[in-house]
């Protein structure tokens, strides 16, 4: 059964914050071991990195230089275009689990920004699950300072599980109202054909040429955090908090490579696919000039590229460029003449535009007879889709043709 939304705030309402739990003292002092110090009641370290310093195949200075617009076309989202990496926060958990519910805890946070020449990394740590509240309450207050979030996946894990510890504390945190720039998301649509696996680890190797090396595997790190609590000793915590780190410097240099090649393609591409990707992302965010010069390019250097092809033609017939599109169309049927598509945009321009009911007709006619040829050939199902459509355009240019 659903659970309406009032029974899952009166759900929240019966769990209670972590109870007080006593800690053996660390071997060394949490400070010696980690290098930070307490502040606003909560664990905290710090680690600057020079912008300018190489990290890979980018500076994080590149970033800096990046316009909002830019990054708001590779994330697909308008409330981006205005924001400057300067005013962002790039946020990673480390967690007791992955399952993200009321039971898990975020006992690290990293939390990256620009200051000056540097990108700082501050970590709030949480010594004992009593101190989460506080922990929180002071990751608040940094939030406050900046307003953008950047994260890699943390629109599906990171910060709902932060929101559901919020409001376990009763604490306000304003996540839904701020930019927010999922890297993840971003790279799937530029990298996924080219590489597969788009975790950051691949991201990392494959797109920056960085190599770890002595890094904590993820999946246990929750056990050494619970060994932490169990016996007080804290030196496996340095390679977590490490990984935490870089985690979020992979992620600033991530976005600084997508935003450099959303930029600059003709410079930054690999391959055609990146260029096909670019190009799709300024068609879909209304950049139709961009978009054109990019698919012109590509369709120069492969004449008989389908998708290319289709592409262009859509972006003409966006700018109401109808000759263009007309000629697209028709280098299509000639190229592919078992692909629907091409046809009933042919046909489409022939009635609406032509007023030219015989020859859109014929055009309608040769791709039911090519799809009466898949059907043969048992080719695959999405092109049959288009069947109903050519059906009704058939019928319904017969009856114009009576009638004029």
């Amino acid at each position: 059964m659903t659970m309406s939304i009032k029974d899952k705030l009166r759900e929240l309402e019966r769990v209670r914050p972590p109870a007080r739990t006593s800690v053996p003292p660390p071997v060394a002092p949490l400070e010696q071991l980690l290098g930070g110090g307490e502040q606003e009641g909560c664990f905290v370290v710090e680690q600057r990195y020079a912008v300018h310093e190489p990290y890979g195949a980018i500076t994080l200075a590149r970033l800096r230089e990046l316009p909002g617009a830019v990054l708001g076309i590779a994330a697909k989202d308008d409330s981006v275009n205005a924001l400057a990496p300067d005013e962002a926060l790039f946020i990673d958990t480390e967690t007791t689990g992955l399952a993200g519910g009321s039971g898990t805890l975020a006992f690290l946070v990293g939390v990256g920004y620009f200051e000056q020449d540097h990108f700082v990394v501050r970590q709030y740590f949480l010594r004992q699950p009593h101190e989460e509240r506080a922990m929180l309450a002071a990751l608040q207050r940094h939030l406050a300072e900046r307003r953008g979030l950047v994260t890699f996946n943390g629109k599906s894990f990171d910060i709902p599980l932060l929101l559901t510890r919020t409001v376990l504390h009763r604490l306000r945190f304003d996540f839904a109202s701020r930019p927010h720039v999922d890297v993840l998301h971003a790279a799937r649509r530029l990298w996924k054909a080219r590489l597969q696996d788009c975790s950051l680890g691949n991201l990392e190797a494959q797109i920056l040429g960085v190599q770890r090396r002595e890094d904590v595997p993820g999946a246990l790190i929750p056990q050494i955090y619970f060994d932490f609590l169990r016996t007080g000793k804290a030196d496996q915590l340095r390679e977590v908090l490490a990984h935490n780190r870089q985690d979020i410097v992979t992620t600033a240099a991530l976005l600084g490579c997508i935003g450099r090649l959303v930029q600059s393609p003709f410079q930054y591409a690999a391959s055609r696919q990146e260029l096909q990707q670019v190009g799709r992302l300024y068609r879909e965010a209304g950049e139709l000039e961009t978009s054109i010069r990019l698919f012109e390019e590509l369709v120069q250097h492969q004449q008989h590229g389908l998708d290319d092809h289709l592409a262009l033609g859509f972006c003409y017939k966006s700018q109401r460029r109808f000759e263009d599109a007309n000629r697209v169309w028709q280098r299509l049927i000639e190229g592919f003449p078992f692909h629907p598509l091409p046809f009933i945009e042919f046909a489409k321009h022939l009635e609406h535009r032509r007023r030219d009911y015989r020859y859109a007709h014929e055009v309608v006619q040769r791709a039911l007879q090519a799809l009466a040829h898949m059907e043969e050939l048992h080719r695959p199902h999405n092109l049959l889709a288009y069947k109903a459509d050519l059906t009704r355009r058939e019928a319904r240019l017969r009856q114009k043709q009576k009638t004029t």
